[in-house]
């Protein structure tokens, strides 16, 4: 687990160590009239968060469930090339998805403004930019080897926040694996 973490660190050290401008996600201004975007559904056989949507409450940074589409989020993404991978930008053109967390077995889903390394906390693992599309499904590719990882639901106040979990080291926290499933929308 311990070089997992350090591939993580190495990675947003890496995605984030390129001069500013040369990153693509470094310039947000609003997508072009007819971008695509999307929203996120979940899918799980623990029915409390089976098809709900993922959604960002006003004046929160963690990314929740909510029962209507309506109250989901919109985002559109960028392709970065060399690694195949894309950012996921909220619609409003000023942030995008990131995963955090003290460790690498539990990284909350979060809501960040221009990552970069300044905005790290020390001894906090940060990575963006690392999520995949594949059967519109996202995933994420940042160099782990283990197999089992997983977006999961945690129950918090008021409903259920997101999480990425790496599917094999114990937590003292409750997880509801879910699948995000990708959805065009307009």
């Amino acid at each position: 687990m311990k070089s997992f973490a350090v591939t993580v660190a190495a990675l947003c050290s890496v995605a984030s160590a390129f001069p500013f401008s040369l990153t693509p996600w470094a310039v947000q201004t609003p997508p072009p009239a007819g971008t695509q975007l999307y929203q996120l559904q979940s899918k799980s056989s623990v029915t409390a968060v089976n098809n709900q949507w993922v959604s960002l409450k006003t004046g929160s940074t963690a990314y929740g469930l909510a029962s209507t589409q309506a109250a989901a989020t919109k985002f559109f993404v960028n392709l970065y090339k060399p690694t195949g991978t894309y950012s996921f930008h909220n619609a409003d053109d000023t942030r995008q998805v990131a995963l955090q967390g003290k460790d690498s077995v539990l990284l909350n889903v979060i809501d960040v403004t221009n990552p970069n390394t300044d905005i790290i906390p020390g001894g906090t693992l940060m990575e963006w930019a690392t999520f995949t599309m594949d059967g519109n499904v996202l995933g994420v590719k940042d160099g782990s080897t283990l197999t089992n990882r997983t977006f999961v639901a945690i129950q918090a106040t008021g409903g259920y926040n997101l999480a990425f979990y790496d599917g094999a080291s114990n937590t003292t926290t409750a997880v509801n694996p879910i699948t995000l499933s990708i959805v065009k929308t307009t």
